[in-house]
């Protein structure tokens, strides 16, 4: 089961719309340019993976989002001004829909 199956499967509003915004996420990093940011992104979606088939724990898990999104900040502030902001929308991305939404999904 990858991620998107196993989100879904906890059903409701919640879970689709997390789906949605992580999946736009994952290949808006993916598919960038920078090869930093499309290696964050592999990153995570490999990382949900792992959480899904419960590879590692939720704590591990939101462990492993703090340091990307940590790092991406880190990242972003060496980076030239169009990268700069792809960079911090994935940080922000992180944070936002991983850290405050999902992980409160997750039980």
């Amino acid at each position: 089961m990858d991620w998107q199956e196993w989100l879904h499967s906890f059903g409701g509003e919640l879970s689709n719309l997390a789906v949605g915004e992580l999946k736009d996420l994952i290949e808006t990093a993916k598919s960038d340019l920078e090869q930093f940011t499309k290696r964050q992104g592999e990153k995570v979606e490999n990382y949900l993976n792992q959480l899904a088939s419960h590879q590692i724990t939720k704590e591990q898990f939101e462990g492993y989002m703090e340091d990307i999104k940590d790092l991406t900040e880190m990242k972003a502030l060496q980076m030239k001004v169009e990268a700069k902001a792809r960079a911090q929308r994935l940080a922000d991305g992180i944070k936002n829909i991983i850290i405050e939404k999902l992980l409160k999904l997750i039980p």
